[in-house]
C-alpha cells in the first residue's frame, strides 16, 4: 500500500463518516494510518502453524 493510497483511505474514511478535521488533524490521522501499515505489514503476511487453535468465539 503506497502512502497515496493510505492518504485517500483515510480522506474518504473520514468523509463518509462525517467528519470534518482541520487539514493538520487529517495529516496525523494519515500519519497514524500509516504507522499502523506499517507495523502490520511485518507480520500480516506469516503463515500461522496448523496446530495454533482458532480463537473462542464469543455468545451472550
Amino acid at each position: 500500500m503506497t502512502q497515496e493510497t493510505i492518504d485517500q483511505y483515510v480522506r474518504s474514511a473520514l468523509a463518509l463518516s462525517g467528519y470534518a478535521l482541520r487539514e493538520s488533524t487529517t495529516e496525523q490521522v494519515v500519519q497514524q494510518f500509516s504507522r499502523i501499515h506499517d507495523i502490520a505489514a511485518g507480520f500480516a503476511d506469516e503463515p500461522l502453524p496448523v496446530e495454533l487453535e482458532s480463537a473462542s468465539v464469543f455468545r451472550p
